[in-house]
């Protein structure tokens, strides 16, 4: 009987330890949430580097890579830090392109390589086509982006911020 008793107790006391375990990784974001503005110059900064938009919220998104969430879901996992890109994205074939401003709203932005087609051409995007690009996940033309660009779910100031932002990558 006083084994049954201390063995109960011994999975009572595992079963919440590994409940606490289970709520660390939210405990500890809302502890970094609270820091994440210090660490930034702007929110358009703050979005791009560690993927929290206003008041420090993580920034959801639909599609994309699943190992995204893992790393906190923040551009420089896949542009780098200093939005030029051109490197593999993890677990895929994909190159991953230059987000700076110029690359996207410059002439050369009209000509993409792709495996399936010669040649795939669109206008160069603008604030409203970069802002459709990264919240819809679709390009100038209206074609669809790669699923695994994100589509993010950002409020109008947060869209403004990281446009912004863009600009300064240049």
């Amino acid at each position: 009987m006083k084994d049954s008793r201390v063995l109960f107790l011994a999975i009572i006391l595992l079963s919440l330890s590994m409940l606490g375990f289970a709520f660390l990784p939210y405990l500890s974001s809302l502890v970094e949430s609270r820091n994440i503005g210090k660490a930034h110059s702007s929110l358009g900064e703050q979005i791009y580097f560690s993927g929290r938009g206003e008041n420090g919220r993580q920034i959801p998104f639909g599609y994309g890579p699943p190992w995204l969430r893992m790393h906190g879901g923040n551009c420089p996992s896949c542009h780098g830090d200093d939005g030029k890109g051109g490197f593999q994205i993890m677990m895929t074939d994909e190159e991953a392109p230059s987000i700076t401003w110029e690359a996207l709203t410059g002439a050369e932005h009209d000509e993409h390589e792709d495996e399936e087609e010669e040649e795939e051409e669109h206008a160069s995007y603008d604030k409203r086509t970069i802002e459709r690009a990264i919240t819809k996940g679709l390009d100038p033309s209206g074609q669809r982006l790669d699923s695994i660009m994100p589509r993010w779910e950002m409020n109008q100031a947060e869209l403004d911020a990281i446009s912004s932002f863009l600009k300064k990558l240049d």
